[in-house]
């Protein structure tokens, strides 16, 4: 793409610094800042680069970044607070998931190809099948857990048909106005058709002592059906729309891929984390001819984040401490 998208990605506690680094190495990303939890930069990169990165849990394009939201007992007005992250600038909302949709074309059907073979069904001794799924259910357990690593809890909240005409009670009057129609026609003219989209929602800290991660999804997911016209689906949308609301800041996200960048197609078994076993690899400042050595090496991990990174630098010695 010839114009740099703004993004952010998760990452897990004490790996946001060899993000920062990878994202400028290998994406060549520039304005890199990052917080507990999180790195925003800004890439030309295409999708089949930005999969590439390593240390990274879930890949968002950027719509919103503002700080910390005002703490107030009303919880109208901060439910209007809120809305208003999406719905105050509409055009740039949209001009965003534009964005979103040439990056998600480029991939088409790869992607779901891709998660296809991401799922390890078959296992050739049937002893392990057991084993194999409990071990896999851990690991996706893992990717929920560790995409954010503040306190708090999030869940996914879609607006049903018979909640948005109830809307909200708690609300105030002022928090219920919709934006004038002369500001969200024309932007919504061409979003309307067939869009379906939910809404994650976490909060944590002060926030989440005022408001329930329930009532803002309610609220936001209603502001979006009205202001765009999208219906709610909450099994397969087209659009999944971030929301992660804690002390530090107010970011709103689209998540770019299905599946975190964790996921690796060459790990079939759960062990060590890929992101923290390739920062391991990369800290042993891999060269060309290398020796590299894992007496203890359980599944080996390590070992094959490192010959994939470096495939033609290295020789790879596995110590098996499983009975075989």
């Amino acid at each position: 793409m010839a114009a740099g998208a703004r993004y952010f990605c998760t990452a897990g506690r004490g790996l946001e610094p060899f993000l920062a680094r990878e994202v400028r190495a290998r994406l060549g990303a520039t304005e890199v800042d990052y917080v507990l939890g999180k790195v925003f930069f800004t890439t030309a990169a295409e999708p089949g680069e930005l999969k590439e990165l390593k240390s990274g849990e879930r890949l968002f394009l950027l719509l919103k970044k503002r700080v910390p939201l005002s703490v107030s007992r009303n919880k109208g007005k901060m439910l209007h607070e809120i809305k208003s992250l999406l719905t105050e600038e509409p055009e740039s909302c949209l001009d965003v998931i534009a964005t979103w949709r040439k990056l998600r074309s480029h991939e088409g059907k790869k992607d779901e190809v891709s998660q296809e073979s991401l799922k390890p069904h078959k296992r050739k001794p049937e002893e392990e099948v057991n084993i194999a799924s409990k071990r896999q259910k851990t690991e996706q357990v893992r990717e929920i857990v560790s995409e954010e690593h503040q306190a708090g809890a999030g869940e996914n909240y879609v607006v049903s048909e018979e909640e948005s005409d109830r809307d909200c009670q708690t609300e105030s009057k002022a928090s219920l106005e919709s934006p004038p129609k002369s500001s969200i026609e024309k932007p919504t003219e061409n979003e309307k058709q067939n869009f379906s989209f939910r809404v994650s929602c976490r909060c944590s800290g002060a926030i989440a002592k005022i408001l329930t991660s329930q009532e803002i999804g309610r609220a936001v997911g209603i502001a979006l059906r009205k202001q765009f016209g999208w219906q709610a689906d909450l099994r397969a949308p087209d659009l999944e729309i971030f929301l992660h609301l804690n002390d530090i800041h107010s970011v709103v996200g689209i998540p770019l891929f299905r599946l975190p960048l964790a996921n690796r197609e060459y790990i079939r078994t759960a062990g060590l984390r890929s992101t923290v076993a390739w920062a391991m690899a990369s800290l042993a400042e891999i060269s060309v001819g290398a020796f590299v050595l894992d007496p203890m090496c359980g599944l080996g991990t390590i070992l094959l984040e490192a010959a994939k990174e470096w495939p033609v630098s290295v020789s790879l010695t596995i110590g098996f401490e499983q009975d075989l």
